[in-house]
């Protein structure tokens, strides 16, 4: 790194004469002056607030680990004060100030050039003194900075280079006393010896630590657009950040790489196995300063997924966990806590990786034993599902073989399906009671891996095997055998089917195993949520009470939270669903971490809302680490709605073409899943998005596609499912009248959809309906008609935040939002809320248009064609008002959406324009 001399920092040493010296060698001026690297860097004005927080405060401590960009944050912080007029100095430690003597005189220093109101005799006091006192220095610095009229700033990096138990308290002598005048901040790797608990109980210490350092979603964007030519997509810098959880470093070596511009789906699943960039980073800033004890201790222990003192000690076979869990959480070496308290901890992904990397390289270490005996102390503690999961590792079984039945099951409640399967195919062939219940589990662990035709295949052979050996099962056994086979049919988009099997067995709730009372609840509930019967699906769940601990039931308590919460959804009362899904996720992520099934059943659903209500920073927030678990685990219902509302974010973000590469992603998950309830919801978004690009003809071909799809399914498919297929076919259809300004016939098949819809209580599905519907009608003339049908879903719009339902129709439904808003009464919810939208949608219309097709006037609305006519032969607004029978607003809002149709910037040139498209 190069070095950036302050600004008007004098380059005097300490003291004329002897003190110059610091055991005979001169003070290294470097130090003084912050490092600076090449090229801008990303101004993280969220930090840098926080930081300036210290003006008002004694201290500000900085503490992270290494690459999570302290030394960057400190030296926008120290420049901003400079460039401000403010008196700021920069100390950089190194190993030789391990030591009072070394330390004081460049404390003292840095601070010299601070305050020019210096007794004259301080500094000859100071050298005159002989051999240096450390409290004698400090006192007279004290005293003589207590006069100091304005502010000082110092600002002290690499704190944890200095370890000297004198040092520390010359330090925390200095904090106890420190003059009004004086601010100290602190950049650490590691967290200080100094006493800081009293300046938190007054208020005095900003603290910034590696959670607040790591880059947010949106940071990591604009450091990718200001580091790279060529941009990257926004799934790929969700995935970028996921991987590196914001760890600066890490996506700063990702984005040297050429890899990140060619493949960047490679690069990043590269990351996540770990890069030799990474590794050698991490050798020699991290790994090579540790002492040989703690390495060792890391590397046997990154077989762990969590660890805790008494865990790492059975790995191990050491007996001091504790002490090294105790020092690596203090030196910040890439370890965090699980709970709050501090029992549970994991290591960063990356290092874990890294230290994996290293295992395999040691043949001195065996690590199948390390597996052994983790899964020995699981099975002592009882957690079956770990204990799996590392006997697996080891190439063995479960320690305790009687507790096969426990390990499988523990795992099919924790959602842990992929370990599921293979552990129940590593067991050996049997039919006593507890290998039937796996085999079970099996058949649901492969429902729920989508694989349907192999879980019919498990079910099949094992009644054939209680057939050929006349088995009587248990009672709840025989249910549990039943509602799997439905779960199955379910979730391959048979409902009827799965109806007819699981209905009957409603009435056997309880059956003595709540894991299978829960199973029977939910699917009958699920296949009355796909039917659209949502009142009937919440009456089921009210034979299922909801278990108080997250870990009994995990799985089933995940899906009827998430079931439950789609009913509120479907039925408008976004409220309740949000308070369902986010209280179940929360408790369930405690258990099993961000990265679970959990968060790919419950978060796309939040994600939705969160669209809806104008959240759209949100989705990033919810759905960024979660993208492959939701590839791989989400059901349909979850699946779609993940991806529409990135695809609208991204429309959002002026970004098309990324909308249609996540919407064609997700319709190929569709295809291969054999969903064509999800393919049709899909392709109806993708004719939307078309349609607001402006290509009507690739939106009509997609129809072409949906005919198709709607054609080939008329008789080969689940009668539930073909009806909202056919719904979805219908929404495009008038879609695409309406683009064709045929708004008429968009408004006959629109009101019909709406009828369909309010029947069974769709109200999420309404709004959005209404406002089309409220939009065709408005083209074809029939404004009385369209203020009604908008007005008859206002209450939900106000009190339950339906907001894109609305702006996603765009700028079109301004004309129809002003006549509505006129209509009421000026200081009303309705009114006011109103207002927000059309300046939101205003705000948009004024950014930047795509190209529109050579003829843009083909993309005008019927009443739009007309306003420009009259434009042609010269009217005034009040005559096309009188006209065309509107107000003089409606006009104004008819020109502003011509203006941007036809990319023009005042009335001549759409005169022009109109005139020119006649000839």
């Amino acid at each position: 790194m190069k070095h950036l001399h302050p600004i008007d920092y004098p380059s005097a040493l300490l003291v004329s004469g002897k003190r110059q010296l610091v055991q005979g060698l001169p003070l290294i001026l470097t130090k003084f002056t912050p490092p600076r690297s090449a090229g801008e860097q990303l101004q993280r004005t969220r930090l840098l607030e926080q930081l300036d927080q210290v003006r008002g405060r004694r201290m500000a401590l900085v503490c992270a680990g290494a690459g999570f960009g302290k030394t960057t944050l400190l030296v926008h912080w120290y420049q901003t004060l400079i460039h401000q007029g403010e008196r700021v100095a920069w100390l950089a430690l190194d190993e030789d100030d391990d030591g009072v003597g070394h330390f004081i005189p460049y404390l003292l220093q840095a601070l010299r050039p601070l305050y020019q109101g210096w007794n004259a005799d301080f500094w000859s006091r100071i050298e005159e003194s002989g051999a240096l006192n450390p409290r004698r220095c400090l006192i007279e610095l004290i005293n003589q900075l207590h006069y100091c009229p304005h502010d000082l700033y110092l600002v002290i990096d690499d704190f944890h280079l200095v370890n000297d138990p004198g040092v520390q308290d010359a330090l925390s002598y200095l904090l106890k006393h420190m003059p009004a005048a004086l601010h100290l901040i602190i950049g650490s790797r590691s967290h200080t010896n100094l006493t800081l608990s009293w300046l938190l109980a007054q208020d005095q210490l900003i603290f910034i630590d590696d959670q607040d350092l790591r880059f947010t979603l949106e940071e990591t964007r604009c450091y990718l657009s200001q580091s790279i030519k060529v941009p990257v997509s926004g799934s790929d810098s969700r995935r970028l950040q996921s991987a590196t959880e914001g760890w600066i470093a890490g996506i700063k070596i990702a984005s040297l790489s050429p890899e990140l511009q060619l493949f960047p789906g490679k690069l990043i699943d590269n990351l996540r196995g770990g890069t030799r960039t990474i590794a050698r980073y991490l050798k020699e800033v991290v790994f090579d300063a540790l002492p040989e004890d703690v390495i060792d201790f890391l590397v046997r222990t990154s077989v762990l997924k969590r660890l805790n003192a008494r865990l790492c000690n059975a790995v191990t076979g050491r007996d001091d966990g504790q002490e090294i869990l105790a020092w690596i959480e203090q030196h910040n070496l890439f370890l965090s806590a699980l709970d709050e308290q501090g029992y549970w901890f994991r290591y960063h992904p990356l290092l874990e990786e890294c230290l994996s990397g290293q295992l395999i390289q040691l043949p001195d270490i065996d690590i199948k034993q390390l597996h052994e005996r983790a899964s020995q102390w699981f099975v002592e503690q009882q957690l079956w599902a770990e204990a799996v999961r590392h006997a697996l590792a080891a190439g063995k079984n479960v320690p305790e073989a009687r507790q096969d039945g426990a390990g499988a099951q523990s795992l099919a409640e924790e959602g842990d399906i992929d370990t599921l399967v293979r552990w129940v195919h590593h067991l050996p062939a049997s039919i006593d009671a507890s290998r039937i219940d796996i085999q079970i589990n099996l058949a649901w662990a492969l429902a729920h891996h989508f694989r349907f035709e192999e879980s019919r295949q498990v079910l099949d052979d094992l009644n054939q095997l209680l057939d050929h050996y006349c088995v009587k099962l248990p009672h709840s056994t025989g249910i549990k055998l039943q509602v799997v086979r439905g779960i199955c049919e379910a979730f391959a988009e048979n409902i009827s089917q799965s109806m007819a099997i699981v209905e009957p067995l409603l009435g056997d709730v309880p059956c003595g195993d709540t894991w299978v009372d829960g199973l029977v609840c939910n699917i009958l509930s699920y296949c009355y949520l796909v039917g659209q019967r949502y009142t009937e699906a919440l009456q089921v769940q009210q034979h299922m009470p909801q278990s108080d601990d997250p870990p009994d039931n995990l799985f089933v308590s995940v899906y009827r939270a998430f079931i439950i919460a789609q009913c509120h959804l479907c039925l408008g009362h976004l409220d309740e669903a949000v308070y369902c899904a986010s209280n179940e996720l929360n408790r369930a992520e405690r258990y099993t971490g961000p990265r679970s099934t959990s968060g790919a059943t419950l978060a796309p659903l939040l994600a939705e809302i969160a669209y809806e209500r104008g959240g759209i920073d949100d989705l990033d927030g919810l759905l960024a680490d979660k993208l492959e678990l939701i590839d791989r685990f989400s059901p349909p219902d979850a699946l779609g709605g993940c991806y529409i509302s990135l695809a609208r974010q991204a429309l959002y973000d002026d970004t098309p073409q990324e909308a249609e590469r996540l919407l064609e992603h997700a319709g190929r998950l569709a295809v291969s899943r054999k969903w064509p309830r999800l393919e049709a919801r899909l392709l109806a978004e993708q004719i939307r998005v078309r349609l607001q690009r402006g290509d009507q003809t690739g939106a009509e071909q997609l129809q072409q596609q949906f005919d198709r799809l709607a054609y080939s399914t008329a008789h080969n498919i689940d009668p539930v499912c073909r009806g909202r297929i056919v719904q979805y076919a219908v929404l495009s259809e008038s879609r695409l009248l309406i683009a064709q300004h045929e708004a008429p016939k968009a408004s006959r098949i629109l009101a019909t959809l709406v009828a369909e819809e309010e029947s069974c209580h769709h109200w999420f599905a309404v709004v959005r309906l209404r406002a089309i519907l409220g939009l065709a009608l408005w083209q074809s003339g029939e404004e009385s008609f369209a203020c009604v049908t908008l007005n008859a879903v206002l209450q939900r719009v106000v009190h339950q935040g339906f907001n894109r339902s609305l702006l996603d129709v765009g700028d079109a439904l301004i004309p129809l939002l002003v006549c509505l808003q006129n209509s009421l009464t000026v200081q009303s919810e309705e009114s006011m809320a109103l207002g927000r939208l059309l300046n939101a949608l205003s705000q948009a219309s004024d950014q930047p248009q795509h190209p529109e097709p050579p003829d843009a006037t083909l993309s005008l609305s019927e009443r739009e064609c007309q306003a420009l006519s009259l434009i042609s032969e010269g009217r005034s607004n009040k005559e096309i008002a009188r006209e065309l029978d509107i107000s003089t607003e409606t006009v104004k809002w008819h020109l502003k959406n011509i203006y941007a149709k036809l990319n023009v910037r005042s009335r001549t040139q759409a005169m022009n324009y109109a005139i020119k498209m006649r000839q």
